[in-house]
């Protein structure tokens, strides 16, 4: 039961996440679609000359986004919302200092910066100012949007992130034709349609993000080294990785303009534009994984860490292999989708195509692997090989097979493909090395007390009466005083009766009941609660501050006696520790007695 409760929660995360990771490669690969459809072809090389300035955007997402989103579900694992709280603060204030400074150095430096990002005089310079400097005046949204929507889903708001990301998609798309097509803005309609649906996913994010409720909110703190790490190193690696496409995509943008003109540019846009939607997938997957690999991790459940890479591992490589298949047997098709109609054009396209579909596999692998490795405490080697693999290997590789052997264009994809493989391989020999398996997981930092109990059941009012003799009879073998058994059956009895009677209304067999009893070195003894139900923090119940909450409890209670707050006031002040916290869609009730 445990790994389908495991798998319904991954599937509950993958669906809206995939959803808006796919919709933020939409945008992108929007710019280009309309750009090829109603600018021309040199519109196509100035966007891809773009494409690090996105990168960039993509890095301070990842650190203070992501890095942030991985260390407040840890923190959250255990139990510390206030540390949480802080992490939400600090990322977003340094996040909108460092777009704001973004902006003034991007749009004072903008032409060496072309220059230095491949470009070079002409319409190609005319175009790109247009595009990019545009996309500097929108950087604090560009920014925002994405950490934003990170910490929305990392508090149980997936669906509602979903929202806003599909919804700034489409108003990209139709706002970028309407400045095109209606207003004649050229290029500078496309990246104006960008950034105003940035704008509008920063708005939409904003209504529910500040909401008092929140598990985190903004606070008044300091901002310190310590803080600063924690937040920072889980998203070092893919930082690494956006910061590897930049120089490599400057370096490929360089070799492809000296073998095959702004046609070879085009065509690593086009490229890059596929395999940067197939990462959007990837993401959907890896931003699935991460706020239960936090928690779990955080935890200690080991367990439910495999169930989770079992289960998102299959679905990274199933979108691995369509992909594989779309570009190997559809590459014409997909040269129409980006509106290139030359045949020379054509024919570059389809065969870096033919090369790149077989990358899709290997790049399934690692992006998996370093993913779970910046959410289970192992950043340094998630550093380690995204190095290898999106900077080291792959530029010694381009530069080797395209100038060294001369094979040109081709040889940037044949070198890509090949450094894809050799960091599998690389890591594969590196886990024989550790011995602790492909996840490298310290089974000892995971190691449960035996003495300690453990059942899964189903959230239904009859099964409550076997679970308290499930109870009683561990308490007896385990020779536990009657006391101490008494307040552990309240404890449970008043936590689970109360949510269970709160959901009859839209009970479904998915629901659950999971408790832990587990004793502790000090002689007493953590229970632990968890259930996938309403959201109800008993803490609410008898706090004057909280009366309209608890009313509001009461009401969805109608019809099984309303909360029984008697029962819970007691269980509080029987209670050496009580705290509630609400994760990845569970309530976890955690009494220490």
């Amino acid at each position: 039961m445990e790994q389908k409760i495991v798998r319904n929660t991954f599937l509950k995360f993958f669906l809206p996440t995939v959803a808006g990771s796919v919709m933020l490669s939409v945008i992108s690969m929007t710019d280009l679609i309309i750009a090829g459809h109603f600018v021309g072809e040199i519109a196509l090389t100035a966007i891809s000359l773009a494409l690090p300035v996105i990168i960039f955007v993509q890095i301070i997402s990842a650190l203070f986004g992501m890095g942030g989103a991985i260390t407040l579900s840890i923190r959250m694992g255990e139990g510390n919302l206030e540390e949480c709280s802080r992490i939400f603060t600090l990322s977003l204030i340094s996040s909108f200092v460092i777009s704001m400074a973004a902006l003034i150095l991007g749009l004072t430096f903008l032409e060496p910066l072309i220059l230095l990002l491949g470009g070079s005089y002409g319409m190609i310079m005319e175009q790109a100012k247009q595009y990019i400097g545009m996309l500097f005046w929108g950087m604090p949204f560009l920014v925002l949007s994405p950490i934003m929507i990170t910490y929305l889903r990392n508090d149980n708001e997936q669906g509602y992130a979903m929202v806003c990301v599909v919804t700034a998609g489409l108003g990209n798309i139709a706002l970028s034709v309407f400045f095109v097509t209606v207003l004649n803005w050229g290029i500078v309609g496309i990246a104006a349609g960008t950034v105003a649906a940035e704008f509008l996913s920063c708005l939409l994010a904003g209504l529910r993000l500040f909401h008092k409720k929140r598990m985190f909110h903004l606070v008044r703190t300091k901002a310190d080294l310590q803080t600063y790490v924690s937040i920072l190193k889980p998203g070092l690696a893919l930082a690494v990785i956006f910061l590897s496409q930049i120089l490599l995509t400057i370096v490929i943008n360089h070799i492809l303009c000296a073998y095959g003109g702004s046609e070879g540019v085009a065509v690593y846009a086009v490229m890059k534009y596929l395999i940067n939607f197939m990462f959007a997938l990837f993401d959907g997957v890896t931003g699935a994984i991460q706020p239960m690999l936090g928690i779990y991790y955080g935890e200690k459940e080991e367990k439910n860490i495999r169930y989770t890479v079992r289960d998102s591992f299959a679905v990274m490589f199933m979108i691995a292999v369509v992909m594989f298949a779309a570009m190997e047997g559809f590459g014409k098709q997909l040269c129409v989708l980006f509106h290139v109609e030359s045949e020379g054009l054509t024919s570059m396209t389809v065969s870096a195509m033919h090369i790149l579909g077989f990358y899709c596999l290997a790049a399934a692998v690692m992006t998996f692997m370093n993913a779970f490795y910046r959410c289970t405490g192992k950043e340094t080697v998630s550093f380690r090989f995204s190095i290898l693999d999106n900077l080291v290997f792959p530029i010694s590789f381009v530069v080797l097979f395209a100038k060294v052997f001369g094979m040109g264009a081709e040889g940037v994809w044949i070198g890509l493909l090949t450094a894809g493989l050799s960091t599998m391989v690389v890591w594969f020999f590196y886990c024989i090395w550790r011995k602790q398996g492909f996840l490298l997981l310290d089974r000892a930092a995971f190691q449960r007390p035996q003495e300690e109990f453990h059942v899964i059941y189903p959230a239904q009012l009859e099964n409550i009466p076997k679970l308290l003799s499930d109870v009683e009879r561990y308490c007896e073998a385990g020779e536990i005083g009657v006391k101490l058994e008494y307040y552990i059956n309240l404890a449970i009895e008043e936590l689970v009766v109360n949510v269970v009677s709160m959901a009859q209304e839209r009970m479904k067999s998915s629901y659950y009941v999971d408790v832990r009893i587990t004793p502790m070195e000090d002689g007493s003894t953590q229970l632990r609660i968890r259930d996938n139900l309403i959201q109800f923090n008993p803490a609410d119940v008898g706090d004057s501050d909280a009366l309209g909450r608890t009313e509001d409890l009461n009401r969805k209670a109608v019809g099984s006696g309303g909360i029984n707050e008697l029962g819970i006031s007691i269980v509080k002040k029987i209670a050496k520790e009580y705290s509630y916290r609400r994760t990845i869609g569970y309530n976890n009730f955690l009494v220490t007695i």
